[in-house]
């Protein structure tokens, strides 16, 4: 019998050194921006991932930057910082076990769907693809958090060689925790934006629709809805969910077959 949890019995992971070194220099009183693409350039792998990301529809570039110096022009410190926060935070919290390589598969496509919905409703939602892409992968980072702290917490993931999604409630009901509230916690330890935190910690609960949250949640739960659909996956939660999401987005209800599938096609063309 596992004892019950307590934010103090799990070990938040601490954002990398260079994410420490990206708010230093964003720190000072004249910003160098050569000096912070130098610093991020340090890093081979956050820097494929981030032109792999900026090349993809989500974004909405003509024709993505060729270099990290036009990558901060183009997008902003704060959005390329928000990026790179993206990509450490899977660098983070991996493993050897299967687990954390299907996890990480799932959450990025999740994420990928959530900013190319974002862009998509743009104009109703007023919520920046870097933001959306963010709540998408931490959203549910409280779960590799806790198959860390208990390596028993991921063989519900685990069918034999492959990879299924559980009722995550009664993981956490097994171990007296939340995933959600872990995951709010490392969201807020990593600087995130205080409603991109907010989304984290309500994601599986209705959002009151006058919180900034309300419309990163409902993009969220899109962006599962879609990735259920094209992996034939349970979608259980979806019929309490749509009509609020729809509404949320400023969807035609009577479509959404069509915007589900063109929403996957742009998200999958890059």
């Amino acid at each position: 019998m596992n004892a019950p949890a307590t934010a103090l019995d799990i070990q938040i992971p601490s954002p990398p050194a260079l994410l420490l070194d990206l708010e230093r220099l964003m720190d000072e009183p004249r910003v160098n921006l050569q000096a912070i693409a130098e610093r991020i350039a340090q890093d081979a792998g956050v820097t494929a991932q981030i032109f792999r990301l900026l090349a993809s529809p989500a974004y909405g570039l003509r024709r993505p930057p060729d270099s990290l110096g036009k990558a901060v022009s183009i997008l902003g410190i704060n959005s390329l910082h928000n990026l790179v926060k993206s990509i450490c935070l899977h660098q983070t919290l991996s493993g050897d076990s299967p687990f954390f390589e299907a996890f990480w598969e799932r959450s990025a496509e999740i994420a990928r769907l959530a900013a190319t919905i974002a862009w998509s409703q743009r104009s109703v939602c007023n919520v920046l693809p870097e933001h959306a892409h963010l709540v998408g992968l931490f959203h549910d980072c409280g779960i590799p958090v806790l198959a860390m702290r208990y390596p028993d917490y991921s063989a519900s993931f685990l069918q034999g060689s492959h990879f299924h999604w559980p009722d995550v409630h009664e993981e956490d009901a097994r171990y007296q925790t939340d995933h959600s509230v872990v995951g709010f916690l490392v969201a807020r330890h990593w600087n995130l934006p205080d409603y991109v935190c907010q989304a984290v910690r309500y994601h599986h609960e209705i959002v009151n629709t006058e919180h900034k949250a309300a419309s990163l949640v409902a993009i969220l739960q899109m962006a599962l809805h879609i990735h259920n659909v094209n992996h034939h996956l349970d979608d259980a939660d979806w019929a309490r969910e749509q009509a609020r999401v729809v509404d949320e987005l400023g969807l035609d209800g009577t479509n959404l077959s069509e915007y589900v599938e063109d929403i996957y096609e742009r998200t999958h063309a890059a």
